[in-house]
């Protein structure tokens, strides 16, 4: 009877007893502390269950499709099992995925790039100086105030291109208006700028996309079957899953490109390195925290030929300069642009970074924690377990190793970090998975991917179901909607073609008038409609001022209503003291902009008139 490496059983017992510890929270110092831990908060079964399914579906299919012939099968695997496990992990807290994946791409709190892309005008070569463009968002977004101009310009690049295409950016843009709803800063946006906010809506589907990179650099490293092993991991990694759709999930596909090119060019071709280079120089544009990606690569060429000992001792020294040339390039065109350098980019965002204070000592052990944790505690123990064991071997896979520790301990020691580590050192993760597989035995192969599988998945879902990682607290949820009210008087008046008057009816209570209304919509709206309502009494006179009001007293406004539903909205309208008896009418009137309530929406009635009021009535008062 086989059984499971000593080893493999040790890892695995203790992932899965601090699954349990973490799901009943019996140790909170494994959230974090001294200044920053995540936030508890379990989620109910029914919650977790379309991430339980997913991942037990995405377990038996991975492992069926190991054996296949072919492993383009299993990439389709992998990818879609990133794709429908970031899907599942929307529901953990949400009943609408769609709308997690839009509040956190338009949030400034979790990203902040699509916000920034919209508010700064690219059009005004004022934006070059960074340092000064950034300073609204200070408190806002402190994304943006930390990285370089290339996400929010890319929004911006979207921007523009979607307005030349009003059709198409019409069309994106409507399943999202709901959205908006109550979030009135929101409701100035073009269709164009909502429809942007798709890219980072489908940031699930270009991380899935790591998993090609992913294989070729594993095959390279470590052979097609522990390649194969490497790929149905991926989507397995707890922050790859439970981060989206924030940009450092994008971040590990691009960095395994460059890292791809990196080993083409340490064959000697020098364009292969330029490249490389030339990607690295962009990824720190768009986010210092990419920085230690040049130090894995870095320790990787030199410990590459330090193993190789045909190599001369000057080559590291042409590598770098090689890559050098593509990493600077970027920052070149921007210097040339703006007057600004690297250095003064890099100042600023520290002065705003470090400002968070974080005591050195506990987090020597804290950042590694929260990374080994969010990548997977058992893949963590595999890749230093396996560099350990392959120190003298000359292969790629534990030299890829040991770069990747040097790397660590620096970052580590450097103690510039400021807490999630997990979400920010996640372009780490494919590398940790691929030394992680360079080092499992061949025997016992069946188990040992079920029971690492097993732990990876266990640690995922109970991480996902009892930590809130990732929230908008800036974006309100769009409301219930209210139903109905009795409203036994038909009418069939309506608004710009936007939204009718179905029924009313009005009776006095006490000291005033009861105005019931029951609107259907007809299409989803950006403006978040007044409604105005002046009494007339049975002598012509008005009596009373006009009474102004947002559906259901701002609960549910205009921008809530989506088509086809019917609103129920009841106001009291203040009778005078002595009430003159007679039929009583009511004017009413609808209008966008509150300063400027004169500029009234056109209304047509029943008889199909057309004026910019309503007359309701009449109602009889003894």
């Amino acid at each position: 009877m086989h059984t499971l490496p000593r080893s493999i059983l040790l890892i695995t017992a203790l992932s899965l007893l601090l699954a349990g510890l973490l799901l009943f929270d019996v140790v909170p110092f494994l959230r974090g502390g001294f200044g920053w831990q995540w936030p508890y908060d379990r989620v109910a079964l029914s919650h977790a269950l379309p991430l339980i399914i997913t991942i037990t579906a995405y377990l038996a299919g991975a492992w069926l499709l190991q054996r296949a012939r072919r492993v383009w099968p299993l990439l389709a695997w992998s990818f879609a099992g990133v794709i429908a496990l970031s899907a599942a992990s929307m529901v953990l807290r949400s009943d609408d995925a769609l709308y997690e994946l839009f509040v956190r791409t338009a949030s400034g709190v979790t990203t902040g790039q699509h916000l920034a892309g919209v508010e700064i005008d690219w059009s005004d070569p004022a934006w070059l100086n960074w340092t000064h463009t950034v300073e609204p968002f200070v408190g806002r977004s402190g994304h943006i105030v930390l990285s370089g101009p290339a996400l929010p310009m890319w929004y911006g690049v979207l921007n523009t291109a979607l307005e030349q295409t009003p059709a198409l950016a019409e069309s994106l843009q409507r399943p999202l208006i709901e959205y908006q709803c109550r979030n009135y800063d929101l409701l100035a946006y073009t269709p164009a700028q909502w429809a942007s906010a798709w890219f980072g809506m489908l940031m699930p589907v270009w991380a899935a996309l790591g998993v090609i990179p992913l294989y070729g650099v594993a095959r390279r490293l470590i052979g097609a079957d522990k390649a194969r092993t490497v790929v149905s991991w991926w989507p397995l990694i707890p922050a790859l899953i439970l981060f989206a759709p924030t940009w450092n999930t994008l971040y590990p596909l691009v960095a395994l490109v460059a890292f791809w090119m990196l080993l083409r060019g340490l064959d000697g071709r020098a364009g292969w390195l330029i490249a490389s280079g030339l990607i690295c120089g962009l990824l720190t544009f768009a986010n210092f925290s990419m920085l230690p990606l040049l130090g894995l690569f870095g320790f990787y060429t030199l410990l590459h030929d330090l193993w190789h000992k045909r190599r001369r001792w000057l080559h590291p020294v042409g590598v770098g300069l090689w890559f050098g040339v593509g990493l600077i390039l970027p920052w070149v065109v921007f210097w040339l642009a703006s007057g600004l350098t690297p250095v003064d980019l890099f100042n600023h965002s520290m002065a705003n970074h470090l400002i968070l204070d974080r005591p050195y000592v506990p987090w020597l052990w804290l950042h590694f924690w929260e990374w080994a944790l969010l990548t997977g505690v058992p893949v963590i123990v595999l890749w230093l377990k396996g560099t350990w064991r392959q120190r003298q071997a000359v292969k790629p896979g534990a030299v890829l190793g040991l770069a990747l520790l040097l790397t660590m301990l620096v970052l580590i020691f450097a103690g510039i970090a400021r807490g999630e580590t997990g979400r920010v050192w996640l372009f780490f993760a494919p590398f940790v998975l691929i030394c992680a597989a360079s080092g499992l035995p061949a025997q016992h192969q069946k188990r040992t991917w079920w029971a690492i599988s097993g732990a990876q998945a266990a640690l995922l879902l109970v991480v996902g179901a009892t930590w809130l990682l990732i929230n908008a607290p800036n974006i309100t949820p769009p409301p219930s909607p209210p139903g109905a009210v009795v409203a036994e008087r038909p009418v069939n008046a309506t608004w710009s073609n936007q939204f009718q008057l179905t029924g009313w009816d009005a009776e006095r209570i006490d000291d005033h008038l009861q105005l019931r209304l029951n609107w259907q919509t007809r299409e989803s709206m950006t403006t978040p409609y007044w409604f105005a309502a002046l009494l007339v009494a049975p002598d012509g006179s008005v009596p009373q001022e006009t009474i102004v009001w947002q559906a259901l007293d701002t609960a549910y406004p205009t921008t809530c209503w989506k088509a086809g539903e019917i609103v129920g909205d009841t106001i009291d309208l203040p009778l005078p003291a002595d009430p003159q008896p007679g039929e009583w009418w009511i004017s009413l009137s609808v209008f966008a902009d509150k300063e400027q309530p004169e500029v009234r929406l056109p209304v047509t009635a029943p008889d199909g008139s057309t004026d910019d009021q309503l007359g309701l009535g009449p109602v009889r008062l003894p």
